[in-house]
């Protein structure tokens, strides 16, 4: 099914990489069908810095917004919208442990607005574990606080979904050197405001 490149806030997305860009089944029902074009960007510059002083090359932080279109074709509905936040919902949690977060909990839930749009906010909490080695040649682990954020909302006739994640803290546990240098190049506070922005970008009208 053609489903057309989800709205992206490309003038906020310097130093920023798309890593990934699908159209595919989603899910299906006995009512209907549901196809999601989708696209993946992992922040770039950050990333280089740090695997230029640790050796270590983690996507900290990413971003993805996915349009979402339902054959046969239906105009968003009270019906539908519980069933396509439900789905989201589950999906973008599968998304983040293909990423490696761990113990993966969601800490709030809110119809709140994106951009122009009413919609739903979800936020998560969970942590990465990254072996790194450390001066003397032993495995170490690496343990970060991560977090995530995740929005649904209807306009066009269509659904929309984007969402990201980022460090939440400095690291719990590692190598001091790669802790410390980690801990100088990560900004949890301007992180999520970040991904906020790109999120209601994506909701704003055009």
């Amino acid at each position: 099914m053609d489903v057309p490149r989800p709205t992206v806030p490309s003038e906020r997305l310097a130093g920023w990489e798309e890593i990934d860009a699908t159209v595919e089944e989603a899910f299906s029902t006995p009512v209907v069908t549901v196809y999601t074009h989708t696209v993946v960007y992992e922040e770039a510059t950050e990333r280089a810095r740090i695997h230029d002083e640790t050796g270590v090359n983690l996507p900290w932080r990413f971003f993805f917004s996915s349009r979402i279109r339902l054959d046969p074709q239906k105009r968003p509905s009270k019906l539908l919208t519980p069933l396509v936040r439900r789905k989201a919902a589950a999906g973008f949690t599968e998304r983040l442990a293909t990423r490696g977060f761990e113990q993966v909990s969601e800490r709030r839930r809110e119809e709140a607005p994106i951009g122009d749009a009413d919609g739903l906010r979800v936020e998560y909490r969970g942590v990465i574990r990254h072996e790194v080695d450390t001066e003397a040649g032993s495995p170490a682990v690496l343990t970060l606080p991560v977090a995530a954020m995740l929005g649904v909302w209807a306009a066009d006739d269509d659904y929309h979904v984007a969402g990201g994640g980022y460090p939440a803290g400095h690291p719990d546990s590692g190598p001091t050197a790669i802790t410390d240098a980690v801990s100088e190049h990560i900004d949890p506070s301007a992180a999520k405001k970040t991904l906020e922005t790109l999120i209601d970008s994506c909701g704003a009208s055009r």
